[in-house]
């Protein structure tokens, strides 16, 4: 693995740290924002020479906002490493699969990242713990007037921000929440009807890794979709209040499965099979240690911890955490080369019980 990675890898990223605004459903907040020069084309018009230029001029102008973090190039990096990256929100997979020369810059904490030629010339990332948006926001000003002053934007008096794509055009901002909802998940239909009215209310849902993916562990993203016309302020207090929303529906969700012994019975139950099957697989997908996980993680957030037999129980923050440490990417970094599906799942199964510290099968059947 690339050293400069190495520190990043073994620390947990400020946004996944414990004891933010509701956080035991809020994971994280993110607030993006979509600016282009105007003195270019967008980037994927671009000639090579043109993206470079704006590659070596933006880390030039931008060294010392950045400089308690890393400055990459994505050609440089390999498999292991961009797979990551993507899965700590500091990079896209668009970034890695265009052609132009690009840069990701982002700080150590994993507070503030910026994409130079992805889908725009600037993509700047800001990330807060659990809902705080308006945190998250926060971390994107100082870049953000940075970029105003160093460079001439791409700016319509009546259209705002001028993007790549037109439906990010005026705020250019996307104010995101990571959501993590396993009660809803259980009974599906509050969860359905939760997403459709996010849906209806111009908000987008998507997969834990943004556009294009897929929710798996009960992991979704929730975002704004309108970005001309409301303000950014008024953008990101119409995302924070249905996260509000939804954070009542998550608990009292909870509740009804905790008063119906019934239901109370099956999450007892079905959190005891997870932890068997932690106990006792030779190899794991990423789909099954997160299910596994998730089912844990509700069964501590609703107080069972006593009734699953378990002799240590993990906390509701280990098992959070090792939800993104136990990704594709993660792993493969920690190995510094890409593997192949079989010694990924192999790989996960033995990581998993390593951070719940669980002695291995070996030392437990003796």
């Amino acid at each position: 693995m690339d050293p400069r990675l190495e520190p990043i890898l073994h620390r947990t990223p400020e946004w996944l740290k414990p004891d933010g605004p509701d956080q035991d459903i809020v994971v994280s907040s993110r607030v993006r924002l979509a600016r282009n020069l105007a003195d270019y084309p967008f980037p994927r018009q671009l000639k090579p020479e043109q993206a470079e230029e704006i590659c070596t001029r933006t880390t030039s102008c931008l060294e010392t906002v950045f400089r308690n973090g890393l400055i990459l190039n994505p050609t440089e990096l390999e498999v292991a490493e961009a797979e990551f990256l993507i899965e700590r929100s500091l990079a896209s997979r668009d970034m890695f699969e265009s052609a132009q020369p690009g840069r990701i810059l982002f700080r150590g904490d994993g507070t503030l990242g910026l994409m130079v030629n992805e889908e725009d010339h600037f993509r700047v990332q800001g990330f807060a713990r659990g809902l705080d948006l308006a945190k998250a926001f926060h971390h994107t000003a100082g870049l953000s007037k940075e970029l105003n002053r160093e460079f001439r934007l791409a700016k319509h008096i009546k259209y705002g921000y001028l993007t790549s794509c037109p439906t990010n055009a005026g705020s250019g901002m996307r104010a995101s929440l990571m959501l993590h909802l396993p009660a809803m998940a259980r009974l599906r239909t509050p969860l359905q009807q939760t997403l459709q009215t996010a849906q209806k209310s111009s908000l987008a849902v998507r997969g834990v890794h943004g556009e294009g993916s897929q929710s798996i562990g009960n992991f979704f993203q929730i975002s704004n979709q309108l970005t001309l016309g409301p303000s950014s302020a008024e953008q990101i207090q119409k995302v924070t209040e249905f996260g509000r929303v939804v954070c009542g529906y998550e608990r009292e969700t909870r509740e009804k499965l905790l008063s119906h012994p019934g239901s109370r019975a099956e999450l007892i139950q079905d959190a005891q099979q997870a932890w068997k099957l932690i106990l006792e697989s030779d190899k794991m997908t990423s789909a099954q240690a997160l299910r596994a996980l998730s089912r844990l993680r509700l069964a501590m957030l609703c107080k069972l911890s006593d009734e699953l037999e378990i002799e240590t129980p993990p906390t509701v923050q280990e098992l959070l955490e090792l939800s993104f440490q136990l990704q594709p990417g993660h792993l493969q970094a920690r190995f510094g080369i890409a593997l192949d599906p079989l010694r990924r799942d192999v790989s996960r199964a033995q990581a998993l019980r390593r951070g719940l510290n669980i002695p291995p099968k070996d030392s437990r059947s003796s």
